[in-house]
């Protein structure tokens, strides 16, 4: 198991972050495959905690899950609010942040 300290542990951070914020123009431009990015994503967020020590008991991991899947629902209704949309996003970005210090 890596240790929540490692680099590789926070250089994937890092990418994740990137991927988080790439949903936004996903949305915007109503890609068809938005579903299966989410769902891709966090298929992987979710074993993480098999392959990091200790970050399952994180609140932020819990924190970007929860967000995450509930993204995942909104991309299932016609009408999205765009603007919350992007504001949850901004706000799991953060939560990687501050999983990459350590909180």
């Amino acid at each position: 198991m890596l240790a929540m300290e490692s680099t590789l542990y926070h250089n994937y951070l890092e990418v994740s972050k990137n991927r988080i914020f790439k949903i936004l123009p996903l949305i915007e431009e109503e890609n068809d495959g938005l579903y299966h990015y989410i769902d891709s994503l966090l298929f992987e967020l979710y074993g993480l905690q098999y392959v990091v020590n200790g970050v399952k008991d994180s609140f932020s991991y819990l924190s970007i899950l929860c967000g995450l899947e509930s993204i995942l629902d909104e991309t299932l209704v016609n009408e999205r609010d765009f603007k919350f949309i992007r504001s949850e996003i901004f706000k799991l970005i953060g939560l990687v942040e501050s999983l990459q210090k350590g909180e």
